[in-house]
């Protein structure tokens, strides 16, 4: 799954990451909705909501425990 932030900046997540995501037909997947003021996505039949304070957050924790010579590449 891909995030573009109104920055440009592309955030990147599995679907495997989440279990009811992974599992989902491709029917349930593309039935999804807009949440929060277009700050998280809703699947009704899966149950599931993501948020972009999630996904920052991940984002975050990757760049705090990824070692700087890694980054560059």
């Amino acid at each position: 799954m891909l995030v573009i932030l109104n920055t440009k900046v592309v955030l990147k997540q599995k679907l495997s990451k989440f279990s009811k995501l992974q599992n989902a037909t491709e029917k349930q997947l593309l039935n999804f909705q807009f949440i929060g003021g277009g700050t998280g996505i809703h699947w009704p039949e899966l149950d599931e909501d993501l948020s972009l304070k999630g996904f920052l957050r991940d984002e975050l924790k990757t760049l705090i425990t990824t070692p700087p010579d890694s980054l560059a590449a």
